[in-house]
């Protein structure tokens, strides 16, 4: 009997799922573990693996399309074995009787020819599918395959439209500019958006899926899956969460120095594995963590009418990637120095923004920290990722002068705003959090014990 393969929910609040691409064809045989297809789902990009051994007797779901989670996108099965004919995206996952009207798949046959090419161009359904998802001419693409088919590599290789990223072509599509040649500012020329200005304008574009779409001039571009599940539960924080925020600035004189020491040290140590560079950041979140332990009331999280005071900080960064924000989850935050703490942030932000973070890596947070100085903004309010009961804005490092017994000093400042949920936490309650906070940041010694 044919197994499916299903839209998978990695989530309790995940709804649907994006088909991005096809790792396999129908006639592939696959074993188990075996990744079958990419598919982005609330909060990340992940592959799919397959749970059987056998041959993909037939794929469903199409490359961009949105899907329900526990919905068939594939059937898995023995070769010439029949599926359920009305057993797509939209239908239920179980399989239907076995005295259904099937659809009777033959694997193995032939791929039809790409259109438009008299039968003779070549092409995988991987690498049509993306060719046209992001405007590529087949046939000005070198065939790399052993029979001379195109394959999804082919299309993706430097020098084509493929070496960009999804928001350089979705602007590309919505414009119609052409990035034939384009050499993008990336590491191996990847092509950002902004290399896109001044680019050539090749004519209206007709993206399909979920690329943009051009109407009187103006630019309509597709919301990603996870700009549109943050946007929803951004607005449910906002209606549901009776949310207060309180400023405060911390004189982080000290802590530059004290982090410009330790950098200089690691630099000019010939000792092995001393590589990891300590940021701003990676100060405020190890602080973060011991004004929680000081403060567990802030890291506890609210289910109906309980708070359950979490025996763990589970650390959440916000990381802004092309597809939205992400906030990857450094677990038992307690439990790491500065040095490791740093690492653990610096590994989850690279997987957020290449796309590589796995669902245990998006979940479990007990308190969250957003911070948006390098854009030089100076106090915000953030909106709390429920249950939690707060979330930290980290603000801009300022020059200010300070008069010092006759002397005029100059200071930095870093401002701090929390946001709080008023059911959970007082405003004192909160107030003594940024007060421990504040002190901690400006006795950076403290932190690294």
């Amino acid at each position: 009997m044919a197994n499916s393969i299903i839209m998978p929910k990695t989530g309790m609040a995940m709804e649907e799922g994006v088909i991005i691409e096809w790792r396999v064809k129908e006639g592939d045989t696959v074993k188990k573990g075996d990744i079958v297809a990419l598919i982005e789902t609330d909060k990340s990009t992940m592959e799919l693996e397959a749970d059987y051994d056998g041959v993909i007797l037939a794929i469903l779901g199409k490359a961009g399309e949105t899907v329900p989670v526990t919905k068939v996108i594939a059937w898995i099965g023995r070769a010439g074995e029949a599926v359920p004919r009305d057993s797509g995206p939209q239908a239920a996952s179980a399989p239907q009787p076995q005295n259904a009207a099937v659809l009777q798949v033959q694997p193995g046959a032939a791929e039809p020819a790409a259109p438009g090419t008299g039968g003779k161009l070549r092409a995988t359904p991987a690498a049509r599918a993306l060719a046209k998802e992001r405007g590529i001419d087949l046939a000005s693409v070198r065939a790399g395959g052993k029979s001379g088919e195109i394959r999804r590599a082919d299309v993706e290789a430097p020098g084509t439209a493929a070496n960009a990223t999804p928001l350089a072509r979705r602007m590309a599509a919505a414009e119609g500019i052409s990035m034939e040649g384009l050499e993008g500012s990336g590491y191996g020329g990847k092509i950002f958006s902004a290399d896109l200005a001044g680019a050539q304008n090749a004519g209206p574009a007709v993206p399909a899926g979920r690329a943009a779409s051009r109407a009187r001039g103006d630019t309509r571009v597709a919301l990603t899956n996870i700009q549109r599940v943050t946007g929803k539960r951004m607005s449910e924080s906002r209606q549901t969460i009776p949310e207060v925020t309180e400023n405060t600035r911390a004189d982080v004189t000290k802590m530059l120095a004290v982090r410009k020491e330790l950098n200089d040290q690691v630099n000019q140590s010939s000792a092995p594995g001393l590589s990891v560079k300590i940021t701003v950041n990676d100060f405020v979140l190890a602080a973060v963590v011991k004004a929680l332990l000081a403060h567990p009331r802030m890291n506890s999280v609210l289910a109906g009418n309980e708070l359950i005071y979490k025996g763990s900080v589970n650390l959440g960064v916000a990381v802004a990637t092309e597809r939205g924000l992400l906030v990857p989850v450094i677990h038992d935050a307690q439990d790491l120095g500065l040095a490791a703490l740093s690492a653990s942030a610096a590994e989850l932000a690279a997987k957020a923004r290449e796309g590589r973070l796995s669902p245990d890596e998006m979940s479990g947070g007990t308190f969250t920290v957003s911070n948006v100085g390098m854009y030089g903004i100076t106090a915000f309010t953030p909106i709390i990722n429920p249950p939690e009961a707060g979330i930290l804005g980290v603000c801009a490092i300022e020059d200010e002068l300070k008069l010092e017994g006759e002397r005029v000093v100059s200071r930095k400042k870093m401002g701090l705003s929390l946001a709080f949920d008023h059911r959970i936490v007082d405003g004192a309650d909160a107030a003594l959090f940024l007060k421990t906070l504040r002190e901690l940041l400006e006795a950076p010694l403290l932190i690294i014990l």
